[in-house]
C-alpha cells in the first residue's frame, strides 16, 4: 500500500486546456486557504480533473499522524475515508451483480437465512444499497476481524425494521452497506471483504484503496483528531475499520481513481469495469417516480436522490451533502464524515475531492465549506 499523487493517475494540464478558467479556480483555493487561516481546520486539500487530465492537485497545512499533531500534509498522506467507503464497496457489488452472483432484488434471507423476523422479510439489496432497508440503528460494533464480522451479522439479522422496506430513505451510517456486502461474501465462499474488493476493484483500477489499516510506516491522517498521542490505528480508537460502509483507507489519487472510473461509465484503462447495463442501473435515481409524485403533489418527498450507492445531486440546492446549486442534476458522489467531499459533475466530465485534516470548527460550518468549493469549482468552467 503505498500512495502516489494524483499526478501519477492522470497527466497534469493547464486549466485552460481542459476549459476551465484558471483565476476562478485559484477563488476556490483562496477560499480554503482564508478557512484556514481562520483555524476552521489544521490542513486541507483540493483535487480536481477535468477530461481525466489534473488541474489542480494542491494541499495545506499539517495533518495528525499515529506520533505526531503538525506533520505536513502533502498528497501522499493516506486519508480515512469514512463513508466515501459506500462507494467504493457499492461499485464492488455492482460488478459482483453484473456477474450475475447476487440480485438486487430478491429478499437478503434467500442469501442470509437468518435475516427474518421483525418485519425484515421484503428488505432485498436495491434497500441495502438506497437507505431504504429501515434498520439505520443497528448498533454494529468493531469488523476488523472474522469474530466482529460475524457478531455484527448477527445483530443486523436481530435488529427489526423500523419501517416498511422502501417506503421511505433515512442514512444507514452502516447496516445496509454491511449486510450487502456480507450477501456478496456468502455467494463468494466467505472471502473477506478486502480480498473480494482487491480482487474486483483495487487491482484493475490500481488504487491504493484497503479495508485494512496501513502499516505504521506509512502516513495517515488521524481524522478526528485524536485527544491524544501517540494513537495506534485499532478498533479501540477507530470503531469503523473495516467496514464496507465507513472503513476503506485512500490516497487523494484514488478518490479520483474512482470518481473518474464512473465519469468513464465503467471503463479503465481499455476494460470495461463495470459494463453498460450495470453501470445505467447503479447510476439511476432509485426512487425517482416517488420523488416526482411527491412534488408534483408539493409534498415533502419521503425520499433522496440515491443511485445505488452513490448520491445524485436531482433538484437539491444548498443541502447537507455539498453538491453546491452550480453542478448539473446528474452530479453524483459522496462524502465521508465531515472531513471528505466528493463531487463528480458527468455534464462537464468534472471531479472534485475536497479533504480536510480534521473535523472543521464548528461542525455546522461543514456544509456552507462543501457547497462553497463545489461551486467555485464548478463556476470556474467555462461553458
Amino acid at each position: 500500500m503505498t500512495a502516489a499523487p494524483t499526478s501519477a493517475v492522470f497527466p497534469e494540464s493547464a486549466p485552460h486546456q481542459v476549459g476551465i478558467n484558471a483565476a476562478r479556480l485559484e477563488l476556490a483555493c483562496s477560499f480554503i486557504e482564508r478557512e484556514l487561516a481562520s483555524g476552521r481546520f489544521p490542513g486541507a486539500a483540493l483535487v480536481v480533473t477535468r477530461n481525466q487530465r489534473t488541474v489542480l492537485e494542491r494541499t495545506w497545512g499539517t495533518y495528525c499522524s499515529t506520533m505526531q499533531r503538525s506533520e505536513p500534509y502533502h498528497p501522499g498522506v493516506f486519508t480515512m475515508l469514512y463513508s466515501y467507503s459506500k462507494v467504493v464497496s457499492a461499485t464492488v457489488i455492482v460488478i459482483a451483480a453484473q456477474d450475475c452472483l447476487i440480485d438486487y432484488d430478491l429478499p437478503v434471507w434467500h442469501y442470509i437465512p437468518e435475516f427474518k423476523g421483525g418485519g425484515k422479510e421484503t428488505v432485498t439489496l436495491r434497500h441495502l444499497l438506497t437507505h431504504s432497508a429501515g434498520i439505520p440503528n443497528a448498533p454494529l460494533g468493531p469488523v476488523l476481524d472474522e469474530e466482529g464480522w460475524q457478531r455484527a451479522v448477527a445483530v443486523c439479522c436481530a435488529h427489526p425494521s423500523e419501517w416498511p422496506a422502501g417506503s421511505r430513505t433515512a442514512y444507514h451510517g452502516l447496516s445496509g452497506l454491511f449486510m450487502a456486502a456480507e450477501v456478496v461474501r456468502r455467494v463468494s465462499g466467505r472471502q473477506s471483504w478486502q480480498e473480494i474488493c482487491r480482487q474486483r476493484l483495487f487491482e484493475p483500477l490500481g488504487a491504493t484503496l484497503s479495508f485494512t489499516p496501513p502499516s505504521v510506516t506509512e502516513p495517515v491522517a488521524l481524522t478526528p483528531q485524536p485527544a491524544e498521542l501517540p494513537c495506534a490505528i485499532t478498533p479501540t480508537s477507530f470503531p469503523l475499520l473495516g467496514h464496507p460502509g465507513g472503513g476503506c483507507f485512500g490516497s487523494l489519487a484514488d478518490t479520483q481513481r474512482l470518481l473518474n472510473l464512473h465519469l468513464l461509465k465503467g471503463a479503465w484503462n481499455g476494460t470495461q469495469l463495470i459494463r453498460p447495463e450495470a453501470f445505467a442501473e447503479m447510476h439511476r435515481v432509485q426512487y425517482g417516480a416517488q420523488i416526482a409524485e411527491a412534488l408534483r403533489k408539493d409534498a415533502v418527498p419521503q425520499h433522496e436522490y440515491w443511485a445505488l450507492g452513490w448520491l445524485t445531486r436531482g433538484r437539491t440546492t444548498t443541502g447537507w451533502f455539498g453538491f453546491g446549486d452550480q453542478a448539473s442534476p446528474e452530479s453524483f458522489g459522496h462524502a465521508g464524515i465531515d472531513t471528505v467531499m466528493t463531487v463528480a459533475d458527468p455534464q462537464r466530465n468534472l471531479a472534485i475531492a475536497f479533504v480536510t485534516t480534521d473535523s472543521p470548527k464548528p461542525s455546522e460550518e461543514t456544509t456552507r465549506l462543501r457547497n462553497t468549493v463545489t461551486n467555485l469549482v464548478v463556476a470556474a468552467c467555462e461553458e
